[in-house]
Protein backbone atom coordinates (compact mmCIF):
# COMPACT_ATOMS: atom_id res chain seq x y z
CA UNK A 1 0.00 0.00 0.00
CA UNK A 2 2.86 2.39 0.83
CA UNK A 3 4.53 1.74 -2.51
CA UNK A 4 1.21 2.24 -4.31
CA UNK A 5 0.64 5.57 -2.59
CA UNK A 6 4.18 6.50 -3.54
CA UNK A 7 3.33 5.92 -7.19
CA UNK A 8 0.18 7.98 -6.79
CA UNK A 9 2.05 10.90 -5.30
CA UNK A 10 4.52 10.65 -8.17
CA UNK A 11 1.60 10.69 -10.61
CA UNK A 12 2.26 7.67 -12.80
CA UNK A 13 5.03 5.25 -13.61
CA UNK A 14 7.77 6.31 -16.00
CA UNK A 15 6.23 4.42 -18.89
CA UNK A 16 2.89 6.14 -18.47
CA UNK A 17 4.35 9.60 -17.88
CA UNK A 18 6.22 9.47 -21.17
CA UNK A 19 3.25 8.14 -23.16
CA UNK A 20 1.73 9.89 -26.13
CA UNK A 21 -0.84 12.61 -25.64
CA UNK A 22 -2.93 14.31 -28.31
CA UNK A 23 -1.89 17.69 -26.91
CA UNK A 24 1.60 17.06 -28.27
CA UNK A 25 0.19 17.53 -31.79
CA UNK A 26 -0.96 21.10 -31.08
CA UNK A 27 1.51 23.76 -32.34
CA UNK A 28 3.39 25.37 -29.46
CA UNK A 29 1.77 23.05 -26.92
CA UNK A 30 4.55 20.54 -26.34
CA UNK A 31 6.28 20.00 -23.03
CA UNK A 32 9.35 21.93 -24.18
CA UNK A 33 7.45 24.92 -25.58
CA UNK A 34 6.83 28.19 -23.74
CA UNK A 35 3.18 27.25 -23.32
CA UNK A 36 4.20 23.84 -22.04
CA UNK A 37 6.54 25.37 -19.46
CA UNK A 38 3.84 27.86 -18.39
CA UNK A 39 1.36 25.02 -17.85
CA UNK A 40 3.90 22.81 -16.12
CA UNK A 41 3.94 20.23 -18.90
CA UNK A 42 7.68 19.83 -18.57
CA UNK A 43 7.04 18.01 -15.29
CA UNK A 44 6.58 14.40 -16.37
CA UNK A 45 4.23 13.28 -13.59
CA UNK A 46 1.84 16.17 -14.26
CA UNK A 47 2.10 16.00 -18.06
CA UNK A 48 -0.97 17.55 -19.68
CA UNK A 49 -3.05 17.40 -16.49
CA UNK A 50 -4.15 21.04 -16.67
CA UNK A 51 -5.20 21.01 -20.36
CA UNK A 52 -6.97 17.69 -19.78
CA UNK A 53 -8.97 19.21 -16.92
CA UNK A 54 -9.90 22.24 -19.01
CA UNK A 55 -10.85 19.94 -21.87
CA UNK A 56 -13.22 18.05 -19.57
CA UNK A 57 -14.70 21.29 -18.25
CA UNK A 58 -15.21 22.57 -21.80
CA UNK A 59 -16.87 19.29 -22.80
CA UNK A 60 -19.26 19.43 -19.85
CA UNK A 61 -20.13 23.07 -20.56
CA UNK A 62 -20.91 22.30 -24.19
CA UNK A 63 -23.02 19.24 -23.35
CA UNK A 64 -24.83 21.10 -20.55
CA UNK A 65 -25.49 23.98 -22.96
CA UNK A 66 -27.01 21.60 -25.51
CA UNK A 67 -29.20 20.07 -22.80
CA UNK A 68 -30.30 23.54 -21.71
CA UNK A 69 -31.18 24.47 -25.30
CA UNK A 70 -33.33 21.34 -25.53
CA UNK A 71 -35.09 22.30 -22.32
CA UNK A 72 -35.70 25.85 -23.55
CA UNK A 73 -37.24 24.51 -26.77
CA UNK A 74 -39.61 22.38 -24.72
CA UNK A 75 -40.55 25.31 -22.45
CA UNK A 76 -41.23 27.46 -25.51
CA UNK A 77 -43.92 25.01 -26.61
CA UNK A 78 -45.95 25.86 -23.51
CA UNK A 79 -48.72 23.86 -21.90
CA UNK A 80 -48.42 20.12 -21.40
CA UNK A 81 -45.94 19.87 -24.29
CA UNK A 82 -43.34 21.63 -22.12
CA UNK A 83 -43.27 18.59 -19.83
CA UNK A 84 -43.17 15.90 -22.51
CA UNK A 85 -39.71 14.30 -22.86
CA UNK A 86 -38.01 14.18 -26.24
CA UNK A 87 -38.55 11.06 -28.30
CA UNK A 88 -35.57 8.77 -27.97
CA UNK A 89 -32.48 9.32 -25.84
CA UNK A 90 -31.37 12.93 -26.31
CA UNK A 91 -28.88 14.99 -24.34
CA UNK A 92 -31.76 16.74 -22.59
CA UNK A 93 -33.35 13.42 -21.58
CA UNK A 94 -30.02 12.04 -20.37
CA UNK A 95 -29.41 15.09 -18.18
CA UNK A 96 -32.94 15.03 -16.78
CA UNK A 97 -32.61 11.35 -15.86
CA UNK A 98 -29.26 11.86 -14.12
CA UNK A 99 -30.28 15.06 -12.31
CA UNK A 100 -33.61 13.61 -11.17
CA UNK A 101 -31.84 10.51 -9.85
CA UNK A 102 -29.28 12.62 -7.99
CA UNK A 103 -32.00 14.90 -6.63
CA UNK A 104 -33.90 11.94 -5.18
CA UNK A 105 -30.66 10.68 -3.64
CA UNK A 106 -29.76 14.02 -2.05
CA UNK A 107 -33.32 14.89 -1.00
CA UNK A 108 -33.74 11.48 0.61
CA UNK A 109 -30.70 12.11 2.81
CA UNK A 110 -30.86 15.82 3.66
CA UNK A 111 -34.42 16.83 2.77
CA UNK A 112 -35.88 18.72 -0.16
CA UNK A 113 -35.06 22.18 1.20
CA UNK A 114 -31.38 21.43 1.69
CA UNK A 115 -31.26 19.45 -1.56
CA UNK A 116 -31.97 22.63 -3.52
CA UNK A 117 -28.91 24.24 -1.94
CA UNK A 118 -26.44 21.38 -2.31
CA UNK A 119 -27.64 19.49 -5.40
CA UNK A 120 -25.62 21.72 -7.79
CA UNK A 121 -22.39 20.75 -6.00
CA UNK A 122 -23.19 17.03 -5.78
CA UNK A 123 -24.36 16.84 -9.41
CA UNK A 124 -21.34 18.79 -10.67
CA UNK A 125 -18.92 16.57 -8.77
CA UNK A 126 -20.63 13.40 -10.03
CA UNK A 127 -20.59 14.48 -13.68
CA UNK A 128 -17.07 15.88 -13.52
CA UNK A 129 -15.58 12.83 -11.80
CA UNK A 130 -17.48 10.49 -14.13
CA UNK A 131 -16.26 12.20 -17.31
CA UNK A 132 -12.74 12.48 -15.87
CA UNK A 133 -12.72 8.76 -15.12
CA UNK A 134 -14.06 7.85 -18.55
CA UNK A 135 -11.53 10.09 -20.32
CA UNK A 136 -8.95 7.40 -19.63
CA UNK A 137 -10.61 5.27 -22.33
CA UNK A 138 -9.59 7.84 -24.96
CA UNK A 139 -6.19 6.92 -26.43
CA UNK A 140 -3.59 9.50 -25.55
CA UNK A 141 -5.50 10.85 -22.52
CA UNK A 142 -4.60 10.17 -18.90
CA UNK A 143 -7.60 10.61 -16.54
CA UNK A 144 -7.26 13.65 -14.29
CA UNK A 145 -8.75 11.64 -11.41
CA UNK A 146 -5.63 9.49 -11.47
CA UNK A 147 -3.70 12.44 -10.04
CA UNK A 148 -3.51 12.62 -6.24
CA UNK A 149 -3.25 16.41 -5.94
CA UNK A 150 -6.16 16.90 -8.36
CA UNK A 151 -8.41 14.65 -6.27
CA UNK A 152 -7.24 16.29 -3.06
CA UNK A 153 -8.38 19.65 -4.45
CA UNK A 154 -11.85 18.21 -5.11
CA UNK A 155 -11.95 16.67 -1.62
CA UNK A 156 -10.94 19.96 0.01
CA UNK A 157 -13.86 21.67 -1.75
CA UNK A 158 -16.16 19.07 -0.20
CA UNK A 159 -14.46 19.62 3.18
CA UNK A 160 -15.14 23.37 3.02
CA UNK A 161 -18.76 22.86 1.95
CA UNK A 162 -19.85 20.37 4.61
CA UNK A 163 -18.21 22.43 7.36
CA UNK A 164 -19.92 25.52 5.95
CA UNK A 165 -23.22 23.60 6.05
CA UNK A 166 -22.77 22.90 9.74
CA UNK A 167 -21.55 26.38 10.71
CA UNK A 168 -24.20 28.20 8.68
CA UNK A 169 -27.05 26.13 10.16
CA UNK A 170 -26.10 26.21 13.83
CA UNK A 171 -23.20 28.61 14.22
CA UNK A 172 -20.98 27.88 17.22
CA UNK A 173 -23.26 25.01 18.10
CA UNK A 174 -21.53 23.06 15.35
CA UNK A 175 -18.19 23.47 17.11
CA UNK A 176 -19.83 22.71 20.45
CA UNK A 177 -21.07 19.42 19.02
CA UNK A 178 -17.47 18.47 18.28
CA UNK A 179 -16.69 18.75 21.98
CA UNK A 180 -19.21 16.06 22.86
CA UNK A 181 -21.95 15.98 25.53
CA UNK A 182 -19.66 15.65 28.57
CA UNK A 183 -17.70 18.75 29.61
CA UNK A 184 -14.93 16.80 31.37
CA UNK A 185 -14.21 14.76 28.24
CA UNK A 186 -14.57 17.73 25.89
CA UNK A 187 -10.83 17.94 25.01
CA UNK A 188 -10.75 14.23 24.12
CA UNK A 189 -13.91 14.42 22.01
CA UNK A 190 -12.67 17.58 20.30
CA UNK A 191 -9.42 15.90 19.25
CA UNK A 192 -11.18 12.74 18.04
CA UNK A 193 -13.89 14.64 16.14
CA UNK A 194 -11.31 16.94 14.55
CA UNK A 195 -9.28 13.95 13.37
CA UNK A 196 -12.49 12.41 12.02
CA UNK A 197 -13.23 15.58 10.03
CA UNK A 198 -9.69 15.76 8.64
CA UNK A 199 -9.76 12.11 7.60
CA UNK A 200 -12.78 12.65 5.36
CA UNK A 201 -11.03 14.57 2.54
CA UNK A 202 -8.05 12.21 2.77
CA UNK A 203 -10.38 9.23 2.46
CA UNK A 204 -12.12 10.76 -0.57
CA UNK A 205 -8.77 11.47 -2.21
CA UNK A 206 -7.12 8.11 -1.60
CA UNK A 207 -10.18 6.06 -2.55
CA UNK A 208 -10.65 7.78 -5.91
CA UNK A 209 -6.94 7.99 -6.73
CA UNK A 210 -6.15 4.37 -5.90
CA UNK A 211 -9.09 2.90 -7.80
CA UNK A 212 -8.55 4.91 -10.99
CA UNK A 213 -4.77 4.52 -10.88
CA UNK A 214 -4.94 0.75 -10.39
CA UNK A 215 -7.60 0.37 -13.06
CA UNK A 216 -5.56 2.33 -15.60
CA UNK A 217 -2.35 0.53 -14.60
CA UNK A 218 -4.05 -2.86 -14.99
CA UNK A 219 -5.24 -1.92 -18.48
CA UNK A 220 -1.70 -0.87 -19.40
CA UNK A 221 -0.20 -4.13 -18.09
CA UNK A 222 -2.72 -6.36 -19.89
CA UNK A 223 -2.31 -4.35 -23.09
CA UNK A 224 1.46 -4.76 -22.84
CA UNK A 225 1.16 -8.52 -22.28
CA UNK A 226 -1.14 -8.85 -25.27
CA UNK A 227 1.28 -6.92 -27.45
CA UNK A 228 4.23 -9.05 -26.26
CA UNK A 229 2.60 -12.41 -27.02
CA UNK A 230 0.18 -11.69 -29.87
CA UNK A 231 1.28 -8.35 -31.28
CA UNK A 232 -1.15 -5.57 -32.18
CA UNK A 233 -4.12 -7.96 -32.29
CA UNK A 234 -3.41 -9.16 -28.75
CA UNK A 235 -3.02 -5.60 -27.49
CA UNK A 236 -6.44 -4.78 -28.97
CA UNK A 237 -8.37 -7.89 -27.87
CA UNK A 238 -6.86 -9.07 -24.57
CA UNK A 239 -7.76 -5.95 -22.52
CA UNK A 240 -11.45 -5.95 -23.60
CA UNK A 241 -12.71 -7.70 -20.40
CA UNK A 242 -10.61 -5.26 -18.36
CA UNK A 243 -12.26 -2.37 -20.20
CA UNK A 244 -15.70 -3.54 -19.05
CA UNK A 245 -14.41 -3.79 -15.49
CA UNK A 246 -12.85 -0.35 -15.85
CA UNK A 247 -16.15 1.09 -17.08
CA UNK A 248 -17.86 -0.23 -13.95
CA UNK A 249 -15.11 1.20 -11.75
CA UNK A 250 -15.44 4.63 -13.40
CA UNK A 251 -19.19 4.81 -12.79
CA UNK A 252 -19.07 3.38 -9.27
CA UNK A 253 -16.27 5.69 -8.12
CA UNK A 254 -18.10 8.76 -9.42
CA UNK A 255 -21.22 7.61 -7.56
CA UNK A 256 -19.25 6.89 -4.36
CA UNK A 257 -17.64 10.34 -4.45
CA UNK A 258 -21.04 12.04 -4.84
CA UNK A 259 -22.63 9.75 -2.22
CA UNK A 260 -19.95 10.42 0.41
CA UNK A 261 -20.20 14.15 -0.29
CA UNK A 262 -23.95 13.94 0.38
CA UNK A 263 -23.39 11.88 3.54
CA UNK A 264 -20.88 14.38 4.94
CA UNK A 265 -23.27 17.26 4.27
CA UNK A 266 -26.13 15.22 5.75
CA UNK A 267 -24.18 14.67 8.98
CA UNK A 268 -23.56 18.41 9.35
CA UNK A 269 -27.16 19.33 8.54
CA UNK A 270 -28.53 16.58 10.80
CA UNK A 271 -26.65 18.03 13.75
CA UNK A 272 -28.19 21.39 12.94
CA UNK A 273 -31.69 19.89 12.92
CA UNK A 274 -31.09 18.25 16.31
CA UNK A 275 -29.85 21.56 17.67
CA UNK A 276 -32.98 23.43 16.52
CA UNK A 277 -35.36 20.75 17.86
Amino acid sequence: MISLLGLLLAGTSGAQASSFSWYQLLPGFGAESEVGHALGLNQAHDAFLIPTVWGIVAFLLVVAGLARMGLQRAIAKGGIAAYVPDSGLTIRNAFEIVIEWLYELVAGMIGKTEAKAFLPLVATLFLYVLVSNLSGFVPGVLPATENFSHNLALALCVFVVFNYAGLSRQGMGYLKHLAGPIAVLAPVFLVLETISLLIRPVSLTVRLSVNIFVDHLLQTIVRGLGDSFLGFLGAAILPVPIYFLGLLVCVVQAFVFALLTTIYISLSVAHADEHHH
